[in-house]
């Protein structure tokens, strides 16, 4: 556009420049949210992740542990109340006394000359009346002693742990009442020496 003060008279560029409204290139400015785009992004994330860290690490470290100790302390609870439950039947209980009246065969399955009168002789003197021996067909490694009836249960099993065989089987193997397979000396292995093992 001409000046009215431009001493030079109007040519054709001055037209062209006042046909134009804008002079020059212009761009709106972009607002702030636009030009951090990236920034705020990361931002974000990185908030989103320390909550999910904390809740993790609080759940991990609160709840979970209290979740934890609470069986814990019932369990030991339990069983103090169980073991203490033992103590009291085992002392209104006490082990039924054996019957040393009740048949006892021995049989010699150790292959030992002479083994079923050796326990013959020791179940006597320690108060067994009536004992009989024999002598099996094959040999054994264990010792074991059977019982017919289950009168006799608790008096097998005291003689079980008199001689070291273990725990009393019920069966109908022999005619005794009792039946004690011995295959050693009385004080050799676990016999005799071992009462109350096994």
């Amino acid at each position: 556009m001409a000046d009215s003060q431009y001493p030079y008279p109007p040519d054709r560029f001055d037209d062209e420049a006042d046909a134009v409204t804008f002079h020059g290139a212009h761009r709106a400015e972009l607002p702030f949210w636009r030009e951090n785009l990236l920034y705020i992004i990361i931002i974000g994330a990185a908030a989103v992740m320390l909550v999910v860290l904390l809740f993790v690490i609080g759940g991990v470290g609160g709840d979970g542990d209290e979740r934890a100790e609470d069986p814990t302390v019932a369990a030991e609870s339990e069983q103090s109340e169980s073991a203490a439950a033992e103590e009291s039947s085992a002392a209104e209980e006490p082990a039924a006394e054996p019957d040393l009246s009740v048949p006892v065969q021995v049989v010699n399955a150790g292959g030992i000359n002479g083994l079923a009168g050796t326990w013959q002789s020791t179940l006597e003197e320690q108060g067994w009346e009536d004992v009989s021996i024999a002598t099996a067909q094959n040999a054994q490694q264990e010792p074991v002693v059977f019982y017919r009836d289950e009168a006799n249960a608790d008096t097998a099993q005291a003689l079980a742990d008199q001689v070291g065989a273990g725990d009393a089987v019920q069966s109908d193997e022999y005619e005794a009442p009792i039946t004690f397979v011995a295959v050693a000396e009385p004080g050799d292995g676990d016999q005799e020496e071992g009462d109350g093992e096994g």
